[in-house]
Parts: C-alpha cells; structure tokens; sequence
C-alpha cells in the first residue's frame, strides 16, 4: 500500500505541475531595450544607418554609421559618417572614450572571442579595406582598438560571418560596382586575408550572410541584396547561395520562394535559428526602390526645368509617403530548402541595420525606417513559440499508461524472493516474452526518434547499421549463447574469469557499467526533450520525474517487472509508428509514387555509398561498424545476455534471439520511412516545422504532439516514455546483477542471499541517481545528436570487450596475460583515434575488437600463464 501512495502522488505531482505553464500567444517576442542616445547633449537622436558591432565580453558594442543631421537628404541635407562607439552597460547605452580610426559605416562586423572585427565599409572620402577589432577590456570598462590584416581590396555594404576559428567575408561593393569576392581570414593566425572561389551568379551588395547546418555539413548561406553597378539602375536579387565548408564548393540555391513566388530581400539582416533553419528579419523589395533609382537617372540626364521639377516633385511624394519596410520575419529550413513566413511583428523593420545575437535574444540596432531616415530604436527578439496544448484526454491517456507501467513492477515485487528471482527471473519468463524484450531495449527511444530524425535529416545510409544486427544472429545463436547458457553463470563477464581469471571479469564489469551509466544519461534525456516540446515543463523536470517513477518500479519489480514493461513497450510503440505513418499519409498530398520520386531525386533513400573513405558514413564503416557493435551488444552487453539468462534451454535462447532479428527488419524499414514522410510532409508545409527546435532528436516528438489526433498523441508520447523506461530499467538491473555478481559477491562471500537482493535494491537506487544527473549534464550540454553520442560511447567502452569474448571462444592460445595486455593496447589505440583522427566514431567499436584480438593474440604468444584455462563448448 506503501508503494502504491507514493507512486500515486508522484504521478498526480506529474500531472499538477504541467498545469503550472500557459500558452503564449505569438511566436516572435518583441521588446524595446533603451535608444541610442545623442551624440550631444540637448539634441535629438537621429539614429544611424550602417553601423558596425557586435557582442564582447557580455557586453553589446556599436560603432560608426552615418545620417542626414542637417535635413532630409532630398531636402539638400548632407550624409555625414560617425567614429563614435557606444556600449550598452546594465541596460544603459553609454559613449565610449575611444572612437573609430576615421568616420566609418556600412562595413562588416562579426563577434569573436578575441573581439568584434570591423572589417571595410566607406565614408565621405572613399571605401575603405581597413579591418580593426574592438575588444572590450573590463578592468578599464573601455574598448581597445587593435589592427588587423587589409582586405585585399576595398569593400563596403559587404558581409561577414565568424565560423569554426576563421572570418569569411563576401559581397560588397567597391566604388564603381558590386562585388563577387570571397575571402577568410584565420582569426588565431592573424595573418593575411585568403582569396577564395567567387560565389555564383550575379555581383551582390546589401545582402544577409549566415552559417547553418544543412544535412551533410556546416554551409555558409548568401541571401538576396542587389547588383549595382555606378551610373546604372540596380538589380534587386532574388536567388541565394550557399558555400559547402567541407567540400568548399559554391551551390547556386536558385530562388528565394515565398508562397510560390520570388521574393527580393536588400539590406535585411539574418540570425542561424536552432539546428535547421535561419530566421530573416525585414528587408526592402524593389517596388519604390526601383522606381527611386529610375526617377534619379532620369533627372540627372533631364535638361528641361520644368520637366525636372516634375520628377522632382514625383520622387519627394514618394519619399514623403514611404510607408517604410517589410514587418515580416522569414523562416529558411536549411533541409527541405523551403521559405516561410514565420511571423509578422507590430513595426516595421529597418533595412542596414544591424543585427546581433546576445545569448537567445537577436538585436537589431538602430538602421533606415524609410529612405533617408534612421531611427535610435533598439529592438529585441526572442522566439518564444508556445507549447502546444497538450489537453486533458491526452494527458489522462499518459498518466494510465505510466501508471500501468508502475503496477507491473508493484506486481512482480511480490514475487522477488531471492537474487535468483531478482537477477533471472526464476526460470518463469517465457522465450517470446525475452525475445521482445531484448528488442525492446534495443529499441528504446534512441531507435524512436533519433533514426527518423536521421532520414529526416541525410538519408538511409545508417540503414546497414540494423541490418548488421540480423547478419550478426547467426554468430550470436550458434557461438556466444552455447557458451553461456551450458555454463550455468549468473553474468557475461564471469565467462571472462572461468577462461582467463578474475581480472579480466572484473575489467569486462566495470567497462559495461560505465558504458550503461553514460547509456542511461543518453536514453533518459530523449524523453525529457520530447516531453519538454509538449507541455513547456523543462527538461530537468522531466528527467527528474521519469527517473524516479524509472528506479522505483524497477528496484522492487526485477528482471520480470523489466521484461513484461519491454512488451507492453513494444506494442505500443510498433503499433504507435504505423498509425503515425498512415496518418502522415493521409495528411499529405502528394501521391504516393510522387513521394517516392520526389525523395528518390533528392537522395532521401540512399543507402549505400562505396568510397572507400573511413571518415564518414559509408558502406564499409557502417557495415563493418554495424557488425563489430551488433556482436558486442548482443554478444557481451548484460543487459541482453541476462535476457538469455532467463530462458531454460540453449534454444529458447536462441529463439529469444531469433524474434530480435525477425523484428528488426520491418522496424528499421518503419522508423527510417517516418523519417522520409516527414521530411516529404514538413516540404510541403514548412510552416508546420518550428525553428524553435534547436535538436534533431525533437522532430518525431515535435509531429506527434502537432498532427496526430488526441489520445493518439498521448500515447505515443506515454510510449516514449516507456521506452525510455524500460532501457533504463534494463540497464539499472543488468548494472546491479553485475555489481552484485562480478564484485560485491567476491568482497562479501559468506552474505546471505536475502542481504544480496538488498544490496541489488540500494545499487539500483544508486546508479538510477547517477544516470539522472549525468542526464541533467547532458541537457545543458551542446549535443547535436544523442544516436551519434550513443554509438561513441559503444566504441569506447565496450569495443574491446567483443575482442576478449572472441579470443576466448576462438583461440586455444589466448591467456590471461596477453588478453588483458591487449585490451590495454586496444584502449590506448582508441583513445588516440578518437582524439587525433577523424575516423568515423562507427568504427570504433571494430577497431576496439580487432585490435584487442589482435593484439591479445600476438601477446600470448610472448606471454605465458602458469595455469592456462581453454573452455570449450
């Protein structure tokens, strides 16, 4: 009764606290911090166009920028350029001490750690390739002024972007024409500028520049500005550009498209928004611009006076009318290659102005309202979509099925009457229920979301890495579980003891609980994300939650509480994935063979890539990976061997096996075409996709909560959960069965087997503790993929272990001494590959086991025990 109050409070504290957080209203959050003030005291300020600036030392730092302060320029009111920084202090603006060199504006600016660099520009004399940095020194509070290498020719109304240690600039204009120039700088080098390839097309000046991460690598993005060419009209552009990092190689983008027509953007400025998209604030079209343009050449070729004022009088209506810039904020999702309109602000944006992004805020400083005009206002703004009302069937569906969870293992904790119970269930878990088990906890929420989040994102080329784990069964069935199951041990790694000796059991335990407390970190956070997007509750409550109610089921209920949680898990969540993939089906209107097309022409379903290169994912690195991880898992990881455990008989283990393989074709098939759907349907509505995702991993979730019917929604997402839970609590159990088995029992002999189930309850309860914070880490921790952060993790920890098993299984000259001695020689190896090489991280868990076999094997030639040991089946 005890249990069943405490699982219940926590559960209502679960439902109660999601009630705590409403729903905003808008997407963007727009607020004003303070104007810049007047250069002089008693005047007004007038604001300026082209400034130059950027963030340092928490501090936001603008410089330069020029105005008409002597009357509107059609007026006969003369430009003037500035050399004054401001600094904005504790929500006040205030005039440094220092100034530019010489009067500056409509240069680039980016933010480093070493400084601002301010890079180009002109002003009333001439443009201008000088490049200084601004740095904000804080024991005098001022900035200090450094040079720094030309540009190789001059520039201005040109871009910049600061990415991976080196400041790219593009674009511009000299003072005849616009510019295709593309250069970098080595900022940790300090040395001269590099000239580049060209970008593509057209000349471009006045246009936004970005970095953001498309599906195979980083790309720097050019969007939009103008052609202009001295004494000629301009020509606004409507296509972008995009410069691959990797492959350093221009792609012509073609248009930028806007609810199916091209949209021209000048003078807009661009900030990189979450793991896929770019948000693009303003910017003018060409209609009056054009017409501006057309109406001064004609007056300065014009030689009649009366004709003259006519244009005159034509040009000021239009000047003295101008209803200022664009309001809308667009939205570019850098996968699908598809523009939106995010959401339209109360005000109209200025054009060169400047943008800067301050922790999650993106600023934009001062700038031109309307020809001619500049405002002092400074404005904020902060995506802040609102959570999507998770509604009350919805939430209700999720409390049972959680609470169904928790009665599973309240259940089996009657049952739990020795180690034997706790640790392999007494013999009473039938072979299928195992078999679903062990697919289950291969499952998991990693398999859940972050495989469609991989289609969604590349393509099918991680599809052999599941496939290995069926080509891998027959080794498993006829080698590794023969071996296990006629020894009668009670862990995989005490197989290591009774053919080598203690410390090679001891090495092979406390490898595979480090390994399955970063497991549990990894497979806790997926959820948390998910259920985060839902309700608004933050990540760390829910990580909180889930793995209390994760440790108190699993700590009372045992292996057969795991067990039984894995096959509700796996219908719920295989019966889940189809329903979400009719209904994406059904709600998208390309026709079936189209989507196949369309996603076949963009490479979606490219499974297979033969070059013969190890550090990306190619055929051979996730073929060969695929296997070497496929054999450690199934092999030598106890969260799967205790599943052979269970069973009475080498072939219902064997057929424990056999039903993981049976299933795991037709659920990768599944969940890699979840993630091409999604991608065919958030093509065709890109609106639907918010760039407030800043992880991957969130995308499925992100669907689930958005398009799927309620009380569908609820259970997926009470699916995810589970599936997380069941992961956890397989790994919380294996963890204590080693413990208990491969340590405490060799320190405690003579303890009775009722003080061995206590001592399993109290490890469970603290290596749940410890995955918990190692979670909490990981959500503040920068992350782009946790199936990327798995994998490594299986390479590092457990690779070498594949290699001890086989050495054991397939050698009669393996010993003790040189199996260990290789195994530290194989950890070494892979620590340097990982550090210093670029291999890919799939690779390790083969290079783990081929070194460690290798290197073992050659060593015991050298090496000698006085006792060998050879067990053979």
């Amino acid at each position: 009764m005890k249990i069943r109050k405490v699982l219940s409070c926590l559960v209502f504290l679960f439902l109660f606290s999601t009630s705590l957080f409403g729903q905003g209203k808008s997407k963007i959050n727009m607020s004003n911090l303070p104007s810049l003030p007047a250069l002089e005291k008693g005047s007004s300020s007038l604001g300026f166009a082209g400034m130059m600036g950027g963030m340092h030392n928490g501090m936001v730092i603008v410089a330069g920028g020029a105005n008409f302060p002597s009357g509107l320029p059609w007026e006969g009111g003369a430009k003037k350029w500035y050399n004054s920084i401001y600094i904005l202090e504790k929500d006040r603006w205030k005039l440094s001490s220092q100034t530019l060199p010489i009067p500056l504006g409509y240069g680039a600016s980016v933010s480093t750690e070493k400084g601002i660099l301010i890079i180009g520009g002109d002003n009333q004399d001439q443009v201008r390739n000088n490049v200084i940095l601004l740095a904000y020194n804080q024991s005098k509070k001022d900035i200090d002024i450094i040079s720094y290498p030309d540009l190789p020719e001059p520039l201005a109304y040109l871009s910049a972007v600061f990415t991976d240690g080196y400041v790219y600039v593009a674009g511009g204009m000299n003072s005849e024409t616009s510019s295709n120039s593309f250069y970098r700088l080595n900022l940790e080098g300090k040395s001269t500028w590099e000239k580049l390839q060209d970008f593509p097309g057209e000349p471009r000046a006045l246009q936004a520049m970005v970095v953001q991460e498309t599906s195979h690598s980083k790309n720097i993005f050019l969007i939009g500005g103008r052609n202009q060419r001295k004494g000629q009209l301009s020509k606004p552009l409507t296509q972008y550009v995009s410069y691959d990092l990797d492959k350093k190689l221009w792609i012509n983008k073609g248009d930028l498209i806007v609810n199916g027509k091209p949209r021209i953007i000048m003078g807009a400025v661009a900030e990189p928004m979450g793991s896929m998209h770019i948000l693009l604030y303003g910017g003018s079209d060409d209609l009056l611009f054009t017409e501006l343009e057309s109406l001064g050449q004609q007056l300065n070729q014009v030689n009649n006076d009366s004709l003259a004022k006519k244009i005159i009088a034509q040009r000021d209506q239009i000047l003295n009318t101008h209803p200022g810039f664009s309001k809308e904020i667009l939205a570019f999702n850098s996968i699908t290659d598809k523009w939106f309109v995010y959401d339209t602000v109360r005000v109209k944006l200025p054009v060169t102005t400047l943008g800067i992004k301050k922790d999650n805020n993106f600023l934009i400083v001062s700038g031109e309202i309307s020809p001619g005009i500049r405002t002092p206002e400074v404005y904020s703004f902060t995506v802040d979509e609102p959570a999507h009302a998770f509604g009350a069937l919805n939430y209700t569906v999720l409390a049972l099925y959680l609470f169904t969870s928790l009665m599973i293992g309240v259940y089996f904790a009657r049952k739990q009457k020795s180690t034997d119970d706790y640790f392999m269930g007494g013999g009473r878990i039938p072979w299928w229920a195992s078999g679903l088990s062990v697919f289950g906890t291969l499952l998991s929420a990693i398999t859940f979301m972050a495989i469609p989040a991989k289609a969604f994102v590349t393509d099918w080329s991680f599809f052999l890495l599941n496939i290995a784990a069926i080509i891998i069964t027959p080794l498993i069935a006829f080698l590794f579980i023969p071996y296990f199951n006629r020894m009668h041990i009670s862990t995989a790694y005490e197989y290591l003891e009774k053919r080598f000796n203690y410390l090679a059991r001891a090495i092979g335990s406390i490898s595979f609980i480090l390994f399955q407390l970063g497991r549990i970190g990894i497979v806790l956070l997926l959820p948390s994300l998910a259920i985060s997007i839902v309700t608004g509750i933050s990540v760390e409550t829910c990580i909180l939650l889930m793995g209390l109610l994760c440790v108190l089921y699993t700590t009372f209920g045992g292996i057969e509480a795991v067990i039984w949680t894995d096959v509700l898990q796996v219908i719920v969540l295989m019966g889940g994935s189809i329903v979400a993939i009719v209904w994406i089906m059904l709600h998208t209107e390309t026709p079936f063979n189209e989507m196949i097309a369309y996603a076949s022409e963009r490479e979606k379903f490219n499974i297979i890539n033969f070059d013969f290169n190890f550090t990306d994912s190619t055929f051979w690195v996730v073929l060969i990976g695929g296997l070497a991880s496929a054999m450690v898992t199934q092999g030598t990881d106890q969260t799967i061997v205790q599943r052979y455990l269970t069973s009475s008989s080498i072939k219902n283990s064997q057929k424990t096996l056999y039903t993981n393989a049976l299933l795991t074709l037709p659920a990768t098939i599944i969940f890699f075409g979840i993630g091409t759907l999604l991608y065919i349907f958030y093509t065709e509505m890109p609106e639907r996709l918010s760039p407030a995702i800043s992880n991957n991993d969130s995308l499925f979730p992100w669907y689930i909560v958005r398009e799927l019917p309620v009380g569908v929604s609820g259970l997926l997402i009470a699916g995810i959960f589970s599936a997380a839970m069941s992961s956890i609590s397989s790994s919380l159990n294996s963890v204590s069965t080693a413990f208990c088995n491969d340590l405490y029992k060799r320190r405690f002999p003579k303890l009775s087997d009722l003080g061995m189930l206590k001592v399993a309850r109290i490890v469970t309860v603290f290596v749940g503790i410890i995955g918990v914070l190692l979670a909490l880490w990981m959500a503040n921790a920068n992350i782009k993929s946790l199936w990327d952060q798995f994998y490594r993790f299986l390479g590092l920890f457990t690779g070498g272990l594949g290699g001890m098993f086989l050495l054991g299984m397939l050698t009669k000259r393996a010993n003790s001494t040189g199996t260990l001695m290789g195994l530290v020689v194989s950890g070494i190896l892979l620590w340097y590959i990982s550090v210093y090489t670029s291999v890919n991280f799939l690779m390790y868990s083969f290079i783990g086991v081929a070194s460690c076999f290798g290197f073992g094997y050659v060593f015991s030639l050298f090496f000698t025990d006085k006792t060998p040991k050879v067990i053979r089946k």
